[in-house]
């Protein structure tokens, strides 16, 4: 028990030790990534305007096959429902049956003959 105390506090003083680190980083790291997003603005207008007509046909593809698997599963599920409760009404049923046909039907014949 001591030790998962001892544990929770020394990672606790690691926490607080690191939160100067990332103020360091993050004040060195933005001005970068701010030069490298400006270097990168001429790439990145090639590919949106190549890559815009492909990400369309893709979602538009993803989107037909998502309401073709969408409106299959909603049959599979309407079936589903159908079969249970089928189920649960003609079993029964056929329970029932069997039993009044034997209470009631004519005596079985066990093939004696006289």
């Amino acid at each position: 028990m001591f030790a998962l105390i001892r544990a929770l506090f020394f990672g606790a003083l690691a926490l607080m030790a690191l939160i100067p680190v990332g103020i360091v980083l993050a004040v060195v790291g933005l001005p970068i990534v701010a030069v490298l997003g400006l270097l990168a603005l001429p790439l990145l207008l090639v590919l949106f305007l190549v890559g815009l007509p492909l990400l369309i046909v893709v979602s538009v593809v993803v989107g037909l096959i998502g309401a073709t698997f969408g409106v299959l599963m909603a049959f599979l599920s309407v079936g589903i429902v159908a079969l249970k409760i089928a189920f649960v009404v003609l079993v029964p049923l056929l329970i029932l049956a069997w039993l009044a046909r034997r209470m009631f039907g004519p005596p079985p014949d066990y093939g004696m003959r006289a």
